[in-house]
């Protein structure tokens, strides 16, 4: 049989995503933050496209009284204009010079204005939060001052700065030199002597490429740094294992010796940079909010506060409608205009309508604590509310619940059933949360193993299998009995 090329139509059903569905999913697993930000950006675009407040506003601002309309009746105007002119130079002369009703002023400072800038009420503690931020000196800030004091040449400055723009948040350096060095058209050799003077700064440690090489440094600098702890640091993975014995044949000397050169150890910081990160308070604003009424019953609202509200601008798009060039741009932006506030209007409901559902089933966890979560999957919520999986895992991502017990993810309510051996009605997250419970309360002197967690779960009716529990324990970041037992003794 010959091959020959033929020509074939066929059908086939297939889903295409119109930039439209695009927009409307990525809005569905947007935060709230995210949200106002890609509104943001669309009321730059869309001319027709304008928020609630910024109407009322303008309502407002068109019917205010001006100040020369509060407490004025017409008899008082009329009597204003009568006055005669003010001899602006000899009145307020006469007035700067009467200083009575205003001894106050005599022994006013400075220092007492600035007080009550930096206080609200009777508080004398109070730090005036934009005042404490502007106090703060960044690290880079830190940098450039000692590098403009350690390096003379400019080309050298240059360079070290882009040095400082290769540090990680711990204070590590983490740049290539060789790349670095073709990038910038000079020799690695030369990086490599600004980086050892760039090791001397301060803080101790900044710019090492390791964390040997950081407590090394610190060392140094307080004259401590010995052959044994030299010797000693180039092998912290064995003083991690607390394997002190194999350390003290390594080191000459004995594992007392070693033990107190870890104590000094922990007193070094590992993360010279951690001091200068942003501290700063990072709040989560929760999209729903789960209430109780007075029956009792739990009631679930949206946070309505930080959501979007846009309106479309019919008397600007009746006067620019009276241009036929301008037609289309007109029809292009009205329909993104109506389909974005649908899709607003969309994502809310379905964040409410998933909220209600994940409420209605975890009642038990509201009432009574994380002990009796039960298990939820995604697909169990999606089938209630007839929709699709994947829409349920966009709307619980990056939104938050807060409730009386907490604030909370929504992904945190979601967890898989034990099995038939533990029970259907029990969640993973229970048993991890047991676990860590366990772990966090035993005595030093007594360190559980994963068979005596085995025990102590059957004793409290959780039937599970030593594996499990290993699994469950890596999963938390948990170290072994071993580990936790020499770590415990140290």
């Amino acid at each position: 049989m010959a091959l020959t090329p033929k020509l074939e139509i066929r059908q086939s059903p297939s889903l295409l995503l119109t930039p439209r569905l695009r927009q409307a999913i990525s809005l569905l697993q947007m935060n709230n933050l995210e949200l106002n930000e890609a509104v943001e950006q669309e009321l730059r675009g869309n001319p027709l496209l304008e928020r609630e407040d910024d109407r009322l506003a303008d309502t407002e601002d068109d019917f205010a009284p001006t100040i020369d309309d509060i407490g004025q009746t017409p008899e008082e105007i009329a009597a204003e204009e009568m006055l005669p002119d003010i001899d602006a130079a000899a009145e307020f002369d006469d007035f700067g010079s009467d200083s009575e009703g205003y001894e106050a002023f005599e022994t006013a400072d400075w220092a007492d204005y600035n007080q009550n800038k930096t206080r609200r009420g009777d508080d004398d503690a109070f730090d005036y939060f934009e005042k404490k931020l502007t106090g703060e000196k960044s690290l880079y800030d830190l940098l450039s001052e000692q590098i403009n004091l350690a390096f003379t040449r400019a080309s050298d400055r240059l360079l070290a700065g882009i040095l400082s723009e290769n540090l990680d948040a711990a204070g590590y350096f983490r740049g290539n030199l060789a790349e670095l060095a073709a990038r910038l058209k000079t020799s690695p050799e030369r990086l490599n002597d600004i980086l050892g003077r760039l090791k001397q700064f301060e803080p101790s440690g900044i710019f090492a490429e390791n964390l040997a090489e950081c407590l090394k440094i610190q060392l140094a600098d307080g004259g401590n740094l010995t052959p044994e702890l030299d010797t000693l640091l180039d092998n912290l993975p064995l003083l991690a294992e607390r394997k002190f014995k194999e350390l003290s044949t390594l080191c000459g000397c004995t594992p007392a010796r070693i033990i107190a050169a870890a104590a000094l150890i922990k007193t070094l910081n590992p993360k010279p940079a951690a001091a200068f990160a942003d501290n700063r308070a990072t709040y989560i604003i929760p999209d729903v909010f789960v209430k109780r009424n007075r029956r009792g019953e739990y009631r679930v609202e949206l946070n309505d506060m930080t959501l979007p509200r846009l309106l479309i601008n019919r008397g600007y798009y009746a006067e620019l409608r009276k241009d036929k060039s301008a037609a289309r741009y007109l029809k292009e932006n009205l329909s993104h205009a109506n389909f974005l506030i649908k899709a607003l209007h969309q994502r809310a409901t379905t964040i409410l309508r998933v909220a209600e559902e994940i409420v209605l089933r975890q009642y038990h966890f509201f009432e009574k604590g994380i002990e009796h979560l039960r298990p939820m999957t995604l697909k169990d919520v999606a089938g209630a509310l007839s929709l699709s999986e994947s829409t349920v895992s966009r709307v619980t991502t990056g939104k938050y619940l807060e409730a009386p017990n907490g604030m909370f993810e929504l992904k945190y309510f979601f967890s898989a059933a034990a099995g038939s051996y533990i029970g259907d009605d029990t969640s993973t997250t229970v048993i991890r949360h047991k676990i860590k419970t366990l772990i966090d309360n035993e005595n030093p002197q007594n360190i559980l193993s994963d068979d005596k967690i085995v025990e102590l779960l059957e004793q409290d009716g959780v039937k599970i299998a030593r594996r499990t529990v290993t699994k469950y324990r890596e999963a938390l970041g948990i170290p072994t009995s071993g580990q936790r037992k020499r770590a415990k003794r140290a």
